[in-house]
């Protein structure tokens, strides 16, 4: 089943990530918007596992949606792109989030509150395994140079290398599952 939005959708999107059950993965280029925010944290206390990729944009660094929150109760951030902003760097575009893998939300639509003026559209896109799939594969695929890390009751912003390393050492001292996926497991 697929389903268009032009109207309200920071509700729809709200509204899908209070349904989820397990397991949220989000990349979008900007996310600014504190109310979607507080929403994925309420669901980090349920339990859920949920992990977030967005641009190292100027944007994202100045907002109000810091991931202090979010990573102490386990979220897991990354920042992709270059730290200099520049015009000339490649810059990750997308806009989607997978739930439960089984719902997509995609389209127009940033996580941010300039986008609730804009003219913008996302499509939820539910029971299509394949398609899920594929948004997955993407999402898995993308390489986060820098995440987020609690350093002196701040957020900070560190090459991924760091924060893998820091892993590997609790990792030695506790056998890790099995079954554990994260993105920066992936590198």
């Amino acid at each position: 089943m697929v389903k268009a939005y032009f109207e309200n959708i920071h509700l729809q999107i709200i509204h899908h990530i209070e349904n989820a059950q397990s397991d949220i993965k989000i990349c979008v280029a900007w996310f600014t918007d504190f109310e979607i925010y507080t929403k994925l944290v309420d669901k980090l206390k349920e339990g859920l596992n949920i992990e977030v990729i967005v641009a190292n944009h100027k944007f994202n660094k100045k907002s109000r949606v810091d991931f202090k929150d979010f990573l102490k109760f386990k979220g897991k951030v990354g920042y992709i792109g270059n730290l200099d902003d520049s015009s000339r760097d490649s810059f990750m575009h997308n806009k989607f989030c997978i739930i439960d893998n089984n719902v997509v939300i995609t389209g127009s639509y940033n996580w941010s509150f300039k986008a609730r003026m804009n003219d913008e559209n996302i499509l939820i896109i539910q029971d299509d395994n394949l398609l899920t799939k594929q948004f997955e594969n993407k999402f898995f695929d993308l390489k986060p140079q820098f995440g987020f890390a609690i350093k002196n009751n701040k957020v900070a912003l560190l090459p991924i290398e760091n924060i893998m390393a820091k892993w590997d050492k609790k990792s030695v001292s506790k056998k890790p599952s099995k079954n554990t996926s994260n993105i920066l497991d992936k590198f």
